[in-house]
C-alpha cells in the first residue's frame, strides 16, 4: 500500500511542477512547450535544477544563476498537489473496478485544474476561462460516461446531480454578483461556482459553500487584522472555493455519514 500511495504522491509532484508553468504561462499565452526559465534572468533552468521539491531545497530557494528568491509557490503547489493525488489514489482508485480507474484520472484532472485556477486567482486577481473550458469539459465527458457504464436513473446520476449542483451555486453566485455589481465577486466566480458545483454534486454543494466561505471569512479577517487588507480591498475567492469543492470531495468520502447528517 505505501509504494502505492508513494507512486501516487511522486506522479502529483510530477503534475504540480508543470501546473506551476502553467500558472506562470497561462496570463501571457506563452507556449507550454518551452524550456523553463527563471523570470529574473532569463537562463533556461538545468534539468537537474528542475526536480520537484528537492531542487527547491538544495538551491536554498534561489535560483543558481542570479541568486535571485524563487517563490514558494513552486514548492507549496508541487507536495500539495502530491498529497491530493496520494488522497485520491487512497480513496478512489481500487485496481480491480475500471470505474474507478475512470473516476481517479477525472479527481485527478479535475484537482489539477481547481489547482492551477487557485493559484492564477492569487497572483492575477482573474479565473483563467481557459481552465474553466477544460474543467467542465472533463467533468461532463466523465459523467456521461459514468453514465452510460454505469447505467444509472437519470434522475439518480451523478450526471444530474452535477448539473443541479452546478446551476445551484453559479445561480447563488450570479445573484451576488448582479446585487452588488460585481463588488462582492465577479463574473468569473460564477463560472467556476458551475465548475465546483458540478464536481461534488447538489447533496453537497451547502457544505462546498459553507467550508469555502467560512474558510474566506477567516483569512479576511486574519488580513484585516494584521493590516495586509483594508474593509474595501479585493481578497481572490476562487482558492477558498477550489479548497472547498477538494475538501468535499475527499471528506464526503472518508466521512459519509457525518456529511449524510450534515446535509439533513
Amino acid at each position: 500500500m505505501f509504494t502505492f500511495l508513494f507512486a501516487f504522491f511522486i506522479f502529483g509532484l510530477i503534475v504540480g511542477s508543470f501546473l506551476n508553468v502553467l500558472v506562470y504561462r497561462l496570463k501571457d499565452a506563452e507556449t507550454l512547450l518551452g524550456r523553463s526559465l527563471c523570470r529574473h534572468c532569463k537562463h533556461q533552468i538545468r534539468w537537474y535544477d528542475n526536480i520537484p521539491l528537492i531542487s527547491f531545497v538544495l538551491l536554498r530557494g534561489a535560483c543558481r544563476d542570479c541568486e535571485t528568491k524563487i517563490s514558494w509557490q513552486y514548492p507549496v503547489l508541487e507536495l500539495l498537489t502530491g498529497i491530493l493525488f496520494a488522497l485520491a489514489g487512497l480513496l478512489f482508485f481500487f485496481p480491480g473496478d475500471m470505474l474507478s480507474w475512470g473516476e481517479t484520472l477525472w479527481l485527478m484532472g479535475v484537482i489539477s485544474c481547481l489547482l492551477v485556477i487557485g493559484a492564477y486567482d492569487v497572483r492575477h486577481m482573474e479565473v483563467p476561462q481557459s481552465m474553466l473550458i477544460v474543467s467542465v469539459l472533463l467533468t461532463y465527458v466523465f459523467f456521461l460516461t459514468y453514465f452510460f457504464l454505469a447505467s444509472e436513473p437519470f434522475l439518480a446520476s451523478r450526471l444530474w446531480y452535477g448539473l443541479m449542483g452546478g446551476l445551484s451555486v453559479s445561480g447563488f453566485f450570479f445573484a451576488l454578483v448582479w446585487m452588488s455589481r460585481e463588488t462582492w465577486m465577479g463574473w468569473g466566480d460564477v463560472w467556476l461556482g458551475f465548475v465546483a458545483g458540478s464536481v461534488v454534486g447538489l447533496p453537497y454543494v451547502l457544505p462546498m459553500l459553507t467550508l469555502s466561505f467560512g474558510l474566506g471569512a477567516a483569512i479576511g479577517i486574519l488580513a484585516i487584522a494584521y493590516r495586509q487588507k483594508g474593509l474595501k480591498s479585493q481578497v481572490p475567492f476562487a482558492p477558498f472555493l477550489a479548497f472547498g469543492a477538494i475538501a468535499t470531495l475527499f471528506l464526503s468520502e472518508a466521512f459519509p455519514l457525518f456529511f449524510q447528517f450534515f446535509i439533513l
